[in-house]
């Protein structure tokens, strides 16, 4: 079991506005490298339903297959510039 966190700070600087709304930001990153796409997907708390959604509706089937992957409940958040993200790492193919 792991005793400590490895703590990875990205500067507000280094992510891509990726839709020019700032609902997506994506930057690249190297884990042991290995390269991956960091994606921050901008979320809202709908309160009619209780949960965490994505601010635009064009990311919802994907934030959809997200939560249905990898989610044992509500995802944690980050503040990137004063606004929430989910963020999601995934390997370049």
């Amino acid at each position: 079991m792991q005793s400590e966190i490895i703590t990875i700070i990205i500067p507000p600087g280094m992510w891509a506005d990726a839709d020019g709304d700032a609902s997506r930001l994506i930057c690249v990153i190297s884990i042991n490298g290995t390269l991956m796409h960091l994606e921050a997907i901008r979320v809202r708390h709908d309160e009619q339903r209780r949960e965490l959604r994505p601010v635009n509706p064009e990311h919802d089937a994907d934030f959809d297959h997200l939560c249905s992957y990898g989610s044992e409940g509500r995802f944690e958040t980050t503040d990137i510039n004063s606004k929430r993200y989910v963020l999601v790492a995934t390997p370049f193919a």
